[in-house]
Formats: C-alpha cells, structure tokens, sequence
C-alpha cells in the first residue's frame, strides 16, 4: 500500500506544468486533461512485471463506488479494499495539505466532505469512518 500510494499519481508526469502548477481553478478542458493521469499511471504501472495488483491500487485512486468516477468507471463490486481506502487517502490529503491554489483544511471538514461522499455513494462509508479515526 505504501509503495501505491507512492506511485499512484505517476502519471502526472505526462500532463503539462501548466496544469500541474497551475495557481488558479483549471478550466474544463484543463480538468479533463488532468483526469488522464489516473489511465496513464495505469499503463506505466502495467509495464512493470508483477505489479498487477500494485497498479490497480495506484490507478484506481479516481474510481466510485457507483460507477461514476475514472479512468474506468468501475463499481463497489469491481473495486476492492486497497483500492478503496487509496481513494480514500487521496481524497482526504487533497483537502488537507495546502496547495498552490488552496489552504488545507481541517480535519474536521475534510472528513465531513469524505462523509458527504459516501452519503452520494461514490467512497466506502467503513473505510471514512476509519480515516476518520486514524487521522483524528
């Protein structure tokens, strides 16, 4: 889990610094270029022999429990408990740290965002509630 989480946005190496640094909100367009990353950390990941199942836990990072998220738009039945708690984590150091274009929040409000999410179905109730715990 630690060296996936390590990995997990290495396929920002082929979106731009333009977008990767950019101080403002992207543009759509921008968004969905970023919203690459996650396939191409995939297809890096999968060059590397035996990492199968590491590569799934990085690049699935972006994907909901209902379907909705990406690269690949899989679901709870597709999505595992590595994989579920990597988009957990991720979700949760987004908000907190403090980025070129935010401050980092609270505790508090990170994890009520994370509760929020999976009232909508998209994280796992179980595993938020152990962030939660985890990072109190």
């Amino acid at each position: 889990m630690y060296l996936a989480g390590a990995l997990h946005d290495i396929g920002k190496v082929a979106i731009g610094n333009e977008i990767l640094e950019k101080p403002g909100r992207l543009t759509d367009s921008e968004y969905a270029e970023m919203k690459h990353h996650a396939a191409y950390t995939y297809y890096v990941l999968s060059e590397v022999q035996d990492f199968a199942e590491l590569r799934d836990w990085a690049a699935f990072h972006h994907e909901h429990l209902d379907g909705t998220g990406y690269p690949f738009g899989k679901n709870e039945s597709e999505l595992n408990t590595q994989e579920r708690i990597m988009a957990c984590v991720d979700i949760y150091q987004a908000l907190t740290e403090n980025r070129p274009y935010k401050a980092g929040m609270s505790h508090e409000k990170a994890c009520s965002i994370l509760l929020d999410m999976a009232e909508k179905g998209w994280l796992d109730r179980a595993i938020v509630e152990q962030v939660n715990a985890c990072f109190a």
